[in-house]
């Protein structure tokens, strides 16, 4: 039955299913397999390595960064191909995330990594950390960027991180997490790294296509790349648009160049009190 909280105007339960909830409030993230049909994810390769291989084809806003001997960066990318807009408003991943946001979500930034192979003699202990907004806040405090909550069956989650696999992942390698981190107080002692025995990381079997949906405060790293293809993840990063306007200045959306978005994705991209145009989509 649908409810509505006197004066909030939310409508209540999520579009969640039970098992969602269930497994997002345990492990603190959600694995949708298939979530975008390969054919996309191939148009969406093909795009993204011209771009890196070719950066003088891209116009602005969108921008091309190499990452020192680690691979590149395209921020942006969906002010310059429509390929990226129907990425991150595929259809199984939005759904979930206005389910966790109240139909409120904001797309505060997008970027595609490209990363390669490690290097034999890199021995860099590799770090596990949760997302902040820039600030973090005293032990014991909460902060309301980062929140996650649940009452009455329904949950909460002020920031989203989704990272799309465009190129398999194997188990062992790339994205890493520790299960239920994102309801801990205590902080990650600096002697744990994703190497400890006693770290509790997890990596997945991720297939292009593949997606993963994880609070922000889930600690998580990018386990070394072991791979000879290279791996190539899309992130979209969320946050409650009632409230939260991470970067305010050169952020998104990006005005100068609206007209080269959809109306949808602008409203993605937006501020605002209002569901978001896609909530429509779900009702």
């Amino acid at each position: 039955m649908e409810m509505k909280y006197p004066h909030s105007g939310l409508r209540l339960p999520s579009l969640l299913t039970e098992e969602e909830k269930w497994l997002f409030d345990l492990n603190g993230f959600l694995i949708k397999k298939n979530a975008v049909n390969k054919e996309k994810i191939n148009d969406i390769v093909s795009l993204s390595l011209d771009w890196l291989e070719n950066p003088e084809k891209v116009s602005k806003p969108v921008t091309v960064r190499k990452l020192n001997d680690n691979g590149g960066q395209i921020v942006w990318p969906q002010y310059g191909n429509k390929l990226y807009e129907e990425l991150v408003q595929a259809p199984e991943i939005m759904r979930v995330v206005l389910g966790l946001m109240f139909n409120r979500p904001r797309l505060f930034h997008y970027d595609l990594i490209l990363s390669v192979k490690k290097k034999e003699d890199d021995r860099a202990l590799v770090m596990m950390h949760k997302d902040h907004s820039g600030f973090e806040f005293p032990p014991g405090m909460k902060n309301p960027h980062n929140d996650y909550q649940v009452s009455d069956g329904n949950l909460y989650c002020s920031f989203l991180n989704v990272a799309f696999s465009l190129q398999d992942d194997p188990e062992g390698t790339g994205f890493g997490c520790v299960p239920g981190s994102h309801k801990s107080n205590i902080k990650c002692p600096t002697s744990i790294t994703a190497e400890s025995s006693d770290s509790n990381l997890r990596s997945f079997d991720m297939e292009a296509g593949d997606a993963i949906i994880f609070s922000s405060g889930l600690m998580h790293t990018s386990i070394p790349w072991n791979q000879y293809h290279p791996r190539m993840t899309v992130f979209a990063r969320f946050q409650f648009r009632k409230y939260f306007n991470e970067n305010p200045s050169g952020g998104l959306p990006v005005e100068d160049y609206k007209d080269q978005i959809s109306e949808i994705q602008y409203d993605l991209e937006s501020m605002g009190t209002e569901e978001i145009l896609l909530a429509e989509n779900f009702k």
